[in-house]
């Protein structure tokens, strides 16, 4: 776990360094090459699995890593990258925008994506199961979702149909980036390492929205080993 952690806070430093590298025109692969220089020069060997960096609709694209195009003015950016840190990897993604500004619409949906990912944070914990904490978030987040206006119908229907998906809390985190093991339908134990990975899809405008962490359970409820990182954007 410890190193792990220290894999985690690498890949928020090198978040954090790509962020700081971004201007329109600068290549996805330079923002790529931001974030792991700080990852050798802390240690790792690395990447420990093939970095996503989409700018724009590239990170409609799952688990696109080809990396080869300039960012826009206007855009989001997608990065999910960890390093190799001792044999260990973790899991981290975020977005933000190439021009250094949210715009109201990239607002309002990168910021459900996040008081979603909060809502995971505060249901985790020992003895409960994954199906419940998705249940208990989903619960906590249709008060957020009335609270909030959209710009299109489309935007309300892509958060309506995330709080029916079941894939945010992902797959465990260890070696490799999907580890071994299972946390699906058991309760949770304390020392489990997971990502919690929420997300949604905008198919009409192939447009796709998602942050990352990696966390363990914890005798008293759950940390986030990559908090190094900000969340708020």
């Amino acid at each position: 776990i410890s190193l792990i952690r220290k894999a985690s806070q690498l890949a928020g430093l090198g978040i954090m360094e790509a962020i700081r590298s971004t201007k329109p025109g600068v290549m996805e692969y330079q923002l790529e090459a931001a974030a792991g220089f700080v990852f050798k020069t802390n240690g790792a060997r690395g990447l420990s699995y093939n970095a996503i960096v989409g700018g724009g609709q590239n990170a409609w694209m799952g688990h696109y890593s080809a990396n080869s195009d300039p960012v826009k003015d206007g855009d989001l950016i997608l990065m999910d990258l960890a390093p190799d840190y001792h044999y260990y990897t973790s899991d981290v993604t975020r977005m933000w925008p190439v021009n250094g500004k949210y715009t109201d619409d990239q607002r309002d949906l990168y910021g459900f994506v996040v008081a979603y990912h909060k809502a995971f944070m505060r249901h985790i914990r020992p003895g409960i199961t994954s199906d419940q904490i998705l249940l208990a978030a989903a619960v906590d987040m249709r008060t957020v979702l009335d609270g909030m206006s959209f710009s299109k119908d489309i935007y309300r229907v892509a958060c309506e149909e995330a709080l029916e998906f079941r894939g945010h809390i992902q797959h465990p985190v260890g070696m490799s980036v999907h580890d071994v093991g299972n946390h699906h339908g058991i309760p949770l134990e304390v020392g489990m390492v997971f990502s919690i990975d929420p997300m949604i899809w905008v198919p009409a405008e192939k447009l796709y929205i998602r942050m990352e962490d990696v966390v363990v359970v914890t005798k008293n409820g759950v940390e986030n080993l990559s908090a190094n990182l900000p969340v708020e954007m």
